[in-house]
């Protein structure tokens, strides 16, 4: 059996974040890191929203992200770590919109391993605030030391320690950089030996001065009474000329619970060592200052701690980061937000630390400080928030009573911990003056900067200002992860139902949902989640014989807010039907519309008018009166498209005519013919107005290029204008001149501590808002607000020889357009789009020679301006049967009157491929007409205008008269804008935060054509014709978010859902779910003051109903465990009663979860769900939940399932077969198994089982003879997480997945020599997915619309939802198509180059904890790699089919087929 393994939905959780100026010198990003993703995304500063500029997808997971500006670059490059230890230093090249990797490093070696064979540390990398090295710590054992090249450097560096061969490092060229090297960090300090924690380098040394913060011996809590305080610390001075590494600063006897440490910046200098317990401030010069969060400090340590007495937390699993010199923000583990404020003397003496909790936000795995006061609160566990802090200055800060009044009106909101942002998506965001904010991610706290300690000195207390800090919502990311479980249950709308009706009989089937578990704690959840659209229908019409449709409007109703349509045109064969639209929609008998021809296009012109055009007329309309009509049969019109004033039209010749729109107060209005272009002839033209300012042909500074020089006067003094703003009020009262004053007369001058400064400076937080905005800034936005974008209007002409060419149209009628634009050979879809006056072409084609003439045929072409304000420019084509997209992007280098741009080629995930035959048969039909047109105009003698070729209908195989308009642009169905793609496989573009989703439509088959509709009936919904003609009037799915890769349902629980399981007969689910509570049953706290001590916490697990179609909870249908039982597994079996009738049940099983001296036992619990008669107005209680067994078992319950109708478990260490009779379980069989089941799935009579350590093992129940027994099971090691059959026709292998992301698939081959006669599990394929799969899903493959059926028919696909968010997606496949794809996976690996430097081969081999013995084995493909084949130019493509001796457009046919075999639901 061979397999095919492809993401199918990316990683959603938020590892990394990181804020640095990446795609321009003159703007600042934030990169975000999901697993082997990297998102880049601009906040918009008037709406303080995300939006999406770029993703990029990595052969390897991101460890650490860490921007730096090294050298003569611009703008930040990042260093990216890699396990093992892999560094890449990558940056933005603004002239082709991608990244380039400027240098690799590679440190693994077997004596850097030191003997270990897995390495569990993963590689951090520290970048200098002075911008002098990296480091990077490796094996937890060696420094890695990356020395950059700058004036400083020249400095200390002489002539004679330039080394004669250097690395490639970002400061210069090769022979000027010096290169890396290796310290053994054993060697320097014997308290290096141990565990290294965290690394930071500290500020204002003169010398790079790193700090370890290390655990010198081991310790666990159990043995603190006798071993603590194990943690230590050195600080390192690199001199990187020399290659020496003093120690100067060793610090002991640290508490043993350290987790981190961050460095203070100056003017307060030192480092800040974070422990789950207590907060240590340690610096060279000054005496340590630390405080204890809570009282269990009293035992574990003996470190000196001032206790704070009002104070109750703990730090472990929290992020922490400063966000001004003197200011933490620490993020919890229960999502609770504090602000640390740091309190110096005028020495620069600790004196005090001051908590202020501001909020209760979501939990949080990474913090960033963003521009104006936003922080960036990224998550895994869910929705990644983007917040605005404010802070007030309260009036009187010695009086309590103003402080209790200030915050009286938060005491009534202190209760409601609530952190789900996707309902308050929905509403527009409060201001920060309103406390009681309806922003459910926001929870006030009422006690608002307490002095948890105060020093006895007085003399702070009176300098310190009181504040108080409040969260301001402004956008968010949605997040599904972590996917626990998951499961496939029935999607029973009503909508769905309604549609299924009217749906042709190969395209019905049951709608199903994916649900999966989501979250956890207080950001629980279920994620109901579909790959397709399912439209709400309203109502539906079938008019037979109906090509095409328009929707217009009139002036009557174009003045109202939301204008409304008013005519629906309905093109036929012969004739046109026209519609007027209101309360009903009604046939318009008379009017000035022609109805005797078949209408090509209808839309608007100008404000108020409506253009209809004919194969033969031009009419132009008031509302439904005719005012003028232009007759072209001499010219057959083709084609034809209106925007604005302008009227652009094709002829069947191949020319272009274009009309104005001319209106006077005086005269009627009236069509003119403007400008006629027939020098070449033309096969799709396409009208754009332009409202972004990309159309332009004068050089705009303004505009960020990949050149920009930033390091001239004018930024200089904007920089230290914004660094000289006072930031403490402690420093700015002892010196007037600004905090930093002191370290200017020390040192002779400041550098910068954020890697950004130098270009965009982050303004530190102020005590009050007004102080931090320099004058510089305001008249920036003042310009920028008062500057007008013109508005100007373009043709887009594409020419037979693959030419496009775009024209600039004047509003002046005697000024003729101009040729601003020429794209030579676009039908070949190269990576990017550079005009032909460019004069330095960019080299993006890796195979073939770019001057290859490609046979490509355009058919359509599009450009669309995106987004709230219409500034990303999308082109999009539809070549042969690809979809392909690109988008423009500013490129200054080009002659005076050229425009100032390039277009990059953006990924589609849109596959509108038709079927194999009718592509032949079109391709076929198309040759033959040409062949006649030739022996024409050979008999002839005279050469006629040629006719151009007509696009094939992808519908019904017939040649058109017309050339069809299948991609149709919408600017408001469901407030959102973008592309609907009609055909034979049609698809949604939406734009969503700067992406383009793409969300196929197949639940109706093929499309014929689709407007959009705005109606009283139906607001901003829809029109469209299916195949049989069915006119269907529809709306969006108004429960489905549409901001996520799949339309998404969140059921936001609020607490963690274990298990979830689907009941078929009464379609209701049952799922798990646990409750944290505190307790003190197991410690008894001691002592008379114990008020802030943290207590421990118990989970309450319970099992409830919900009901399947709102997903509302059953009343009186709870069963709630005992305390300290913990579920361990639920599953909807089906067991036989009465005879062989099977009756399905919900199996629960349990575990006690004391301590190592109690015996834990558990429970299998069997419960019914029956009707009953609801009570009045509760239409939700006719079902009822009812116990048929409960009986206590001699261990633990850890897995169930049922087999023939018979019920197996997992109890301890025995698999037991129970019989169900009279309500109550009789024992048939056992067998004894390994460590710890926590798996298991049956087929027939074969039971699959997972043990947590001892890999896979199959089993099988012989019912004539009751007899449980071991048929075959793995030989090797393996601590698996999921596992499940793999079926393919009448071939079932079994997969597991384990905790090192890896997936194994396995074979039971009694015949194969090495099984030892069927004893072993065969190892058939090994495949590192990259994320830790829990749970996996069998379903059977979609063989609608596929072109060879055959091939996978009775085939099962695994869904395996990821703890990263993802979904993958294990396809089994044919020995010849896997052949054929392993031949392009080899190829694509090879002959392309990698972000990175990174492996796609390397990435996908098993990272086994053990070693293995045996070879890996290979058969299983990465679908990910293989999709990167639509993104190559189709000259790549013909060089790579002509290479391996493929047939043209064999790959793009097996793929896509897989790809829609993949489209489940």
């Amino acid at each position: 059996m061979f397999s095919i393994y492809k993401t199918i939905h990316p990683p959603t959780s938020i590892e990394h974040a990181v804020w640095a100026c990446f795609i321009s010198p003159v703007e600042n990003n934030l990169l975000l890191t999901s697993a082997n993703h990297l998102y880049v995304y601009r906040i918009n500063k008037q709406t303080n929203k995300l939006d999406c500029l770029h993703t990029f997808v990595l052969w390897g997971n991101i460890c650490t992200i860490t921007p730096c500006r090294a050298g003569s670059l611009t703008k930040d490059a990042l260093f990216l770590s890699f396990m093992d230890a892999k560094l890449s230093l990558i940056e933005f090249d603004s002239s082709i919109q991608d990244l380039k990797t400027l240098s690799m490093h590679y440190f693994e070696d077997e004596l850097a391993k030191e003997g270990q064979w897995f390495n569990f540390s993963q590689p951090i990398v520290r970048i200098d605030p002075d911008m002098r090295c990296a480091c990077m710590l490796i094996y937890n054992s060696k420094l890695v030391v990356i020395p950059f090249y700058s004036q400083l450097d020249r400095e200390i560096i002489t002539s004679d320690t330039f080394p004669t061969t250097a690395g490639l490092t970002p400061g210069g060229s090769r022979n000027s950089s010096l290169p890396s090297y290796i310290i053994q960090l054993k060697k320097l300090d014997i308290s290096l030996t141990g565990r290294i924690i965290d690394l930071q380098f500290l500020h204002s040394y003169y010398e790079p001065t790193l700090f370890i913060l290390c655990e010198s011996s081991r310790t666990w809590v159990g043995r603190v009474a006798v071993k603590k305080d194990t943690c230590c610390s050195v600080a390192l001075s690199i001199n990187v000329a020399q290659k020496s590494n003093p120690v100067i600063w060793p610090v002991d006897k640290l508490p043993y619970d350290c987790l981190s440490c961050l460095p203070v910046p100056k003017p307060i200098g030192g480092i800040l060592v974070l422990a789950t317990n207590s907060i240590i401030y340690l610096n060279q010069s000054i005496p340590s200052y630390g405080v204890a969060l809570n009282t269990l400090t009293r035992e574990s340590t003996k470190y000196p701690l001032r206790p704070l007495y009002d104070l109750k937390i703990a730090l472990d699993a929290a992020e922490a980061m400063f966000i001004s010199n003197d200011r933490v923000l620490i993020s919890i583990k229960t999502g609770d937000v504090y602000l640390l404020t740091l309190h110096t003397d005028t020495m620069r003496t600790m004196k005090e630390f001051t908590f202020d909790r501001i909020g209760s936000t979501v939990l949080c795995s990474c913090l960033c400080k963003c521009d104006d006061n936003l922080i960036f609160v990224g998550s895994r566990l869910g929705n990644s928030l983007l917040l605005r802090l404010n802070e007030k200055a309260i009036v009187d800060p010695t009086s309590i009573d103003t402080i209790e009044t200030m915050n009286g009106d938060e005491n009534t909101n202190n209760g409601t911990d609530t952190d789900e942002p996707t309902e308050a998506a929905n509403e527009p965001p409060t201001k920060t003056d309103s406390l009681d904010s309806e922003m459910d991610i926001i929870t006030p706290n009422n006690k608002t900067d307490i002095v948890f300690f105060s020093s006895e000195s007085g003399t702070i207390e009176s300098k310190k200002q009181s504040h108080t800090y409040s969260f301001e919502y402004c956008d968010n990311l949605i997040n599904i992860a972590p996917c626990g479980y998951a499961i496939i249950g029935e999607g029973d709308s009503e909508e769905t139902r309604l549609i299924q009706r009217h749906v042709l009989p190969q395209y019905q089937t049951t709608q199903l949902d994916f649900v999966s578990a989501s979250g956890t704690s207080k950001c629980g959840s279920v994620s109901i989640l579909q790959q397709t659209i399912k439209p709400e229908l309203i109502t539906t019409q079938a008019l037979p014989g109906s090509i095409d449709m328009w929707t217009v409007y009139s002036s009557e109703r174009i003045s109202e807010q939301k204008p409304e349509h008013s005519f629906i045109l309905i093109s036929q064969e012969t004739s046109t039907l026209i519609f007027q639209t209101g309360a009903d929609i009604v046939e318009l008998e008379q009017g000035g519309f022609i109805t005797n021809e078949q209408t090509i296009y209808c839309g608007n012109i100008g404000e108020k008018l409506i253009v209809q055009v004919t194969r033969l007329h031009l009419v132009l309309l008031r509302d439904s009166t005719q005012i003028q009509t232009i007759s072209c049969e001499n010219n057959p019109i083709r084609f034809a498209t209106s925007l604005d004033r302008y009227l652009a039209v094709l002829t069947t010749h191949g020319v272009i005519c274009i009309y104005i729109l001319l209106q006077d107060e005086n005269r009627p209005p009236k069509l003119l013919e403007y400008y006629k272009l027939a020098d070449k002839k033309y096969t799709c033209i396409n009208l754009y107005v332009d409202q972004s300012g990309l159309f332009t042909t004068a050089v705009d500074s303004g505009i960020p290029s990949h050149a920009t020089k930033v390091n001239s006067p004018s930024h200089e003094t904007i920089s230290s204008t914004k660094m000289s703003v006072t930031t403490n009020p402690l420093i700015a009262a002892e010196f007037p001149g600004g905090g930093d004053d002191e370290d200017e007369w020390l040192y002779g001058g400041k550098t910068s501590e954020i890697p950004s400064a130098t270009t965009t400076n982050v303004e530190p937080m102020e005590s009050s808002n007004n102080i931090g905005h320099p004058a510089d800034s305001l008249v920036t936005e003042k310009n920028e607000a008062a500057k007008v974008i013109p508005v100007t209007r373009w043709l887009i002409a594409m020419s037979k020889d693959g030419t496009l060419t775009i024209h600039e149209l004047m509003l002046d009628e005697t000024l003729l357009p101009t040729l601003c634009f020429e794209i030579a050979r676009f039908n070949s879809a190269l990576k990017i789009l550079v005009d032909t006056q460019d004069s330095s072409p960019p080299m993006t084609n890796y195979l073939g020679k770019i001057e290859t003439s490609c046979s490509a045929y355009v058919y359509e072409l599009l450009v669309i301006g995106l987004g709230p304000k219409k500034d990303r420019v999308h082109l999009i084509a539809r070549i042969d049967e690809d979809l392909i997209l690109y988008e423009a992007f500013p490129y200054q280098y080009l002659p005076g009157d050229r425009l100032k741009l390039r277009f990059h080629r953006v990924t589609c995930n849109a596959l509108v491929r038709t079927k194999k035959f009718s592509a032949k048969k079109n391709a076929a039909k198309r040759q033959r007409d040409a062949l006649q047109s030739q022996q024409t105009q050979g008999k002839t003698g005279v050469n006629p205008q040629e006719l151009l070729p007509v696009q094939t209908d992808l519908l019904d195989d017939e040649m058109n008269e017309y050339q069809r308009m299948l991609l149709r642009p919408f600017n408001d169905v469901a407030n959102r804008s973008g592309v609907f793609i009609c055909g034979t496989h049609p698809y949604w573009l939406i734009w969503s935060k700067g992406n383009l989703r793409t969300f196929p439509m197949n639940i109706d088959g093929p499309i014929k054509t689709f407007a959009e509709f705005n109606n009283d009936n139906c607001r901003n919904g829809y029109l469209y014709f299916n195949q049989r003609d069915d006119l269907r009037i529809s709306m969006m799915p108004s429960k489905r978010i549409l901001d996520t890769p799949w339309p998404l349902q969140r059921i936001p629980f609020k607490q963690t859902v274990h298990f979830l399981c689907y009941h078929v007969e009464s379609k209701l689910y049952a799922a798990t779910i646990s409750t944290n509570e505190y307790t003190n049953i197991l410690v008894l706290p001691s002592g008379e003051d114990q008020a802030n001590f943290l207590s421990p916490i118990r989970e309450q697990f319970y099992v409830q109903l919900y009901s399947a179609i709102k997903w509302e909870p059953i009343p009186n249908a709870r069963l709630t465990m005992n305390e300290w039982e913990h579920v361990t597994c639920m599953k909807t079996i089906a067991l036989r009663f009465q005879g062989n009738l099977m009756k399905t049940y919900v199996a629960v099983g349990t575990a006690n979860c004391f301590n190592e001296d109690v015996v834990s036992r558990g429970r299998v619990i069997l419960f019914d769900v029956i009707e009953v008669v609801p009570e009045v107005d509760q239409p939700l209680t006719k079902h009822k939940l009812k116990i048929v067994h409960d009986r206590e078992e001699k261990g633990p319950v850890t897995a169930v399932d049922s087999i023939l109708g018979y019920l197996v478990a997992a109890v301890g260490q025995k698999v037991y077969i129970w019989q169900y009779q009279n309500n109550s379980l009789k024992g048939i069989a056992f067998v004894d198994i390994q460590i710890y089941c926590h798996r298991m799935v049956t087929i027939k009579n074969y039971i699959l089982i997972g043990d947590v350590h001892k890999s896979i093992a199959l089993l099988r129940y012989q019912e004539d003879m009751r007899v449980l027994s071991y048929v075959s099971r793995d030989s090797r090691q393996l601590d698996v997480f999921a596992t499940e059959f793999f079926v393919d026709q009448n071939h079932v292998q079994f997969v597991a997945t384990d905790v090192d992301r890896n997936m194994y698939i396995y074979a039971h081959a009694p015949t194969q020599k090495e099984t030892q006669g069927g004893q072993w599990l065969l190892r058939k394929s090994d495949f590192h997915i990259g994320y830790a799969v829990t749970s996996m899903t069998r379903i059977l493959v979609n063989t609608n619309n596929l072109t060879t059926k055959q091939n996978f028919e009775n085939k099962q696909a695994l869904l395996m939802p990821t703890l990263d968010g993802a979904i993958g997606c294990l396809v089994p496949l044919n020995e010849k198509i896997f052949r054929r794809l392993a031949m392009l996976q080899t190829s694509l690996t090879t002959m392309f180059p990698q972000y990175g430097g990174l492996n796609p081969r390397s990435f996908r081999s098993c990272k086994s904890r053990r070693k293995q013995l045996d070879n890996p084995q290979k058969n299983t493909l990465d679908g990910d790699l293989l999709w990167r084949y639509f993104d190559l130019s189709f000259i790549e493509r013909n060089e790579l089919l002509s290479r391996l001796g493929m047939q043209p457009d064999q790959f793009h046919e097996d793929l896509t087929d897989i790809a829609r075999a993949a489209t489940l639901f």
